[in-house]
């Protein structure tokens, strides 16, 4: 039987595995139990949330089934053909994707809702840019029109998708409030919105998946080579965001500067890079992602007002610098798991949470006993105390 069709028996006959993952992955051990590799695809597919969009949709365009496919490929590596096969089966199963290309999605029974449309939706604009076409579509290269307090970043122009908002793209742009991103764009690039001093807000669609990069494998070649980089929302005037769970890789320096900024939440990223908050001096809440496993040389260097930091069980490393200067810490929660602190390819004149002139006269680390996290704050000299007590 072919794989759409056992799945759409799945979705029939278990319909709660839809919405409980060991059911879903025990049964497509019983539907597929000789091919592993086919059982995690299906997974991952779910895993990424596309399931449950699927489910919500009447029909689905060629728009969506790319990003759907995009999503799977940026996001865990896997080649296009691969991603393409695993999430065609989903579409196929719940009849969003047929070989004639029509709906045959059943109607709504009496009393039911119809369900809710998705679906990425072309939004062009007046305003003007600089860009250049790609193999992968549009990449917007500089806006050249004048500042306004609200500006959407469009997903279509001249007729074509834009995948890419390019590097330094809103360098100096003082003038400009709020910024939409619309939904279709993926990368964000170096410095695209560095010296908007008066950026307070800026909304990010869910198809996004990189923001700057500093490294080849971080971010796709799109955004070219950089001599200089700066981080994508450095010396803004930002106060809160939350990113979405689409985004899978943040660069270095990516809110540098951010002096009013106070509350972030943050993705399923495993590192946060090198010097990402560094001196968002109003910066006081931070939502972590269990997924975290290492923070990077002074991620959080600077951050005066940060009064408490609860690390995720999971998180490995914390490097050099990562909360230095952070004068208002007063305690941080270092789970079992973490079993290096210090490390990284930083100056070694800094350390992890800074001098001791630095600290909060009370900081402490929260930890268990027997810890590595315990050892270390013995070796420096820092309070600790048995997290069950906090």
């Amino acid at each position: 039987m072919e794989d759409d069709k056992v799945l759409a028996n799945l979705i029939q006959d278990y319909p709660d595995a839809l919405s409980d993952r060991k059911k879903l992955q025990a049964l497509l051990l019983d539907f597929f139990p000789q091919d592993k590799r086919k059982r995690n695809l299906l997974l991952l597919t779910f895993d990424d949330g596309i399931v449950h969009e699927m489910k919500r949709l009447v029909q689905m365009d060629k728009m969506t089934l790319h990003r759907f496919v995009r999503s799977i490929e940026m996001g865990y590596d896997i080649r296009t053909k691969t991603a393409e096969a695993a999430v065609s089966a989903w579409a196929k199963a719940f009849g969003l994707l047929t070989d004639e290309k029509k709906d045959d999605s059943p109607l709504p029974e009496s009393g039911q809702k119809m369900p809710i449309k998705k679906e990425w939706v072309p939004c062009e604009s007046d305003s003007m840019y600089e860009y250049e076409e790609t193999s992968r579509g549009i990449k917007i290269l500089k806006y050249v029109d004048f500042d306004e307090p609200v500006v959407v970043i469009p997903n279509v122009i001249e007729g074509k998708k834009v995948i890419a908002v390019g590097n330094h793209a809103f360098k100096g742009c003082v003038g400009i409030e709020k910024i939409i991103v619309s939904d279709g764009i993926e990368i964000l690039g170096n410095g695209v919105f560095l010296n908007c001093r008066e950026l307070k807000e800026v909304v990010l669609p869910d198809t996004l998946r990189c923001i700057g990069t500093t490294d080849p494998t971080g971010c796709p070649k799109i955004l070219g080579s950089l001599t200089k980089y700066n981080g994508a929302f450095e010396y803004t005037g930002l106060e809160e965001i939350t990113i979405p769970e689409s985004v899978k890789f943040i660069g270095d320096n990516t809110f540098v500067g951010c002096e009013r900024l106070k509350r972030v939440v943050l993705p399923k990223l495993k590192e946060i890079k090198e010097n990402t908050f560094r001196w968002c001096r109003s910066l006081q809440e931070v939502v972590f992602s269990n997924e975290l496993e290492v923070i990077r040389v002074s991620a959080f260097e600077g951050c005066d007002a940060l009064q408490k930091i609860e690390l995720p069980e999971g998180t490995i490393s914390i490097e050099e610098g990562a909360f230095a200067g952070c004068k208002s810490l007063e305690s941080i929660y270092i789970p079992d798991s973490v079993i290096e602190i210090g490390g990284g390819k930083g100056t070694g004149f800094l350390k992890t949470f800074g001098e001791l002139d630095e600290r909060h006269a009370n900081f402490t680390i929260r930890c268990n006993a027997g810890s590595y996290a315990m050892q270390y704050a013995r070796a420096q000299q820092i309070r600790c105390a048995d997290a069950q007590d906090y």
